[in-house]
């Protein structure tokens, strides 16, 4: 690894993720269908709410520059070297663009490199599930 950036993981969902009483003295919940997954992600620089525009699940234009773009491996891992800076986090999809995290101020997925060190991060691909 280099001097900062941004590590982590993609997952995807989808299907009924309400939890499911069982038959039996065991009613537990279903565990969520959480898989690694495959993508490419689309690193921009910070973006707000107002500099794309989502459609019913997915983003689609981006007004923000694109700084990177990095594919992860089959176990949904990832890792890339970045300058220090606030950025936006978006998996490209077949339709559009992914991202379901907002900061209070409506920053569309933030993530903050501070120099010398890696941020760690989790997406989780849900836009084809039920909860």
């Amino acid at each position: 690894m280099k001097n900062q950036g941004i590590h982590g993981n993609v997952y995807w969902i989808e299907g009924n993720q309400m939890p499911q009483a069982s038959q039996g003295e065991d009613s537990s919940l279903s565990p969520a269908s959480q898989k690694p997954v495959k993508r490419t992600i689309h690193i921009h620089q910070l973006t707000h709410i107002n500099q794309a525009s989502l459609g019913d699940y997915l983003f689609g234009n981006i007004e923000t520059p694109l700084v990177a773009s990095i594919e992860t491996n089959e176990a949904g891992e990832f890792s890339v070297e970045l300058p220090p800076g606030k950025y936006s986090l978006f998996t490209v999809e077949e339709n559009g663009y992914f991202a379901s995290i907002f900061d209070l101020d409506s920053y569309i997925h933030p993530v903050n490199v501070e120099k010398g060190e890696w941020s760690k991060v989790a997406i989780t691909i849900n836009y084809k599930a039920t909860f």
